[in-house]
C-alpha cells in the first residue's frame, strides 16, 4: 500500500518538473518565472447524529494537504493541484487539477488536462475545501464525486476562455470544455490522471459569466452541461445527463450573496428503453463581514422532484435540504477556525451535522 502511494507521488513529482522544464524559455529553478506556490493544511472534525429515521451517532476526523502551483511565463500558463487526504487513517492522494494552456493577446485562452467542469458557482471559484472556501460543508449539489456527488464535476481534455473587456470595466467571459468524462462504478469516478482507464464517454460544458466591475468580484452568469455517464452494476447501461443553470455572487457592502439554481435532465438507458427525469436544486448563502476577522453565514439548500428519479436512489448521500449556519473567525493573518451546524436531510434519512475546521494558507 504504502509502495502504491509512494509510486503516484513521485509520479506527479516527475510530471509537475517536466511540465516545468518544457515551459517555453524557463527552467524549473528560474528565478523570473512568475510562478505561485500555495500549500494549504487543514483539520476537520465533523459529527453527524441521526434524526428520527435513527440509526448510530457518527464522528469523523480528516487531515488535508492541498499543494497547487501555478506558472505565467510570456503566453504560456500552467496550473496543478494535489491534494492528499488522511480521513479516520484511510490515506488517499489526488491529482485534482492539472492544466497547461497559451494565452493569446487577444484574450483567448486554450488549455489541455484535467478541469473541473463549467458550471455552477462554487466549485469554480471554491475548488479548494479548505482555507478559501468560506464555510466548511460545500452545498450538495456542489459535491465532488468522492464526497457522493450526483454531478460529473471535473473532466479530462480541452478547455477554452474568452474574455471581452466592455465599458466602464466591465467583462464578459465564456468558458468551454470538452473531452472524457465520469463513469459510475459505487459512485462517479472522474478521469484519473495518475491511474487512467477506458469505458468512458464525451462530456462538455459551457459558461457564460459577467463581471460588472473587475475591481470587485461581483459576478452573474449561466452554464449548461452535458455528459455519457457509463452505469456498471446498476439496472442502467448509461444515463445521458444534462443540466442548465444559473448563478449569482454579489455584494451589498459587507453583505455577500451566493447562490445558484440548477435544472437536471437524467436520461437513463435500459433494456427495454428509456426512462427520463427532471429535478430542480439550488442553494443561497448569506454571510455578513464584522470587522476583518468575524465572518457568520447562513445557507438554505432544496430539491424538488428529486425523489421521482431513480438515478438519485444510487446516492444515498444526496443533499435534499438542508439549513445551515455557521461562523468563520480569520487570525494570524493566514489562518481560519470555522464551526458551522446544519440540520440535513438526505435522500432517506435526516441528520444534524456538527462541523469544525482549522485551516492555513502558505505562503
Amino acid at each position: 500500500m504504502f509502495c502504491h502511494y509512494r509510486n503516484q507521488l513521485l509520479h506527479f513529482a516527475s510530471l509537475a518538473w517536466l511540465l516545468l522544464a518544457l515551459a517555453p524559455g524557463t527552467g524549473a529553478c528560474h528565478d523570473e518565472n512568475n510562478g505561485a506556490l500555495l500549500v494549504l493544511p487543514a483539520l476537520d472534525y465533523m459529527r453527524s447524529e441521526p434524526g428520527p429515521e435513527g440509526g448510530g451517532n457518527k464522528t469523523d476526523t480528516m487531515a488535508s494537504l492541498d499543494v497547487s502551483y501555478a506558472l505565467q511565463r510570456g503566453g504560456f500558463r500552467l496550473f496543478s493541484e494535489f491534494v492528499i487526504t488522511d480521513t479516520d487513517n484511510n490515506f488517499s492522494s489526488d491529482l485534482s487539477r492539472l492544466h497547461i494552456g497559451w494565452e493569446s493577446t487577444g484574450g483567448t485562452t486554450i488549455w489541455a488536462g484535467r478541469f473541473q467542469t463549467n458550471q455552477g458557482y462554487w466549485n469554480k471559484t471554491f475548488h479548494f475545501r479548505n482555507y478559501i472556501q468560506p464555510a466548511i460543508l460545500p452545498p450538495g449539489i456542489a459535491a465532488y464525486e468522492k464526497e457522493g456527488g450526483v454531478l460529473p464535476t471535473h473532466f479530462s481534455g480541452i478547455a477554452t476562455r474568452h474574455q471581452w473587456t466592455m465599458k466602464q470595466n466591465a467583462t464578459l467571459q465564456l468558458e468551454a470544455g470538452f473531452g472524457t468524462g465520469d463513469k459510475f462504478r459505487g459512485r462517479l469516478r472522474p478521469h484519473d490522471l495518475l491511474d487512467p482507464d477506458g469505458g468512458r464517454k464525451p462530456a462538455a460544458s459551457l459558461r457564460l459569466s459577467y463581471v460588472p466591475d473587475q475591481d470587485n468580484d461581483n459576478e452573474i452568469g449561466l452554464f449548461y452541461a452535458a455528459s455519457r455517464i457509463p452505469m456498471k452494476n446498476t439496472p442502467y447501461a448509461q444515463n445521458n445527463q444534462q443540466l442548465a443553470g444559473a448563478y449569482l455572487n454579489w455584494h451589498f457592502g459587507r453583505t455577500r450573496l451566493i447562490g445558484t439554481l440548477y435544472r437536471i435532465g437524467n436520461d437513463l438507458k435500459t433494456a427495454s428503453g428509456r426512462d427520463h427525469n427532471r429535478f430542480t436544486t439550488g442553494y443561497l448563502q448569506g454571510q455578513y463581514r464584522f470587522g476583518e476577522n468575524w465572518l457568520p453565514y447562513l445557507r438554505i439548500e432544496n430539491s424538488h422532484g428529486e425523489k421521482d428519479d431513480p438515478y438519485m436512489t444510487l446516492f444515498p448521500k444526496f443533499v435534499r435540504k438542508r439549513t445551515l449556519a455557521g461562523i468563520r473567525w480569520n487570525f494570524a493573518g493566514n489562518q481560519a477556525l470555522k464551526l458551522e451546524y446544519a440540520d440535513t436531510d438526505f435522500l432517506n434519512r435526516n441528520a444534524n451535522q456538527l462541523a469544525a475546521q482549522w485551516s492555513m494558507i502558505l505562503p
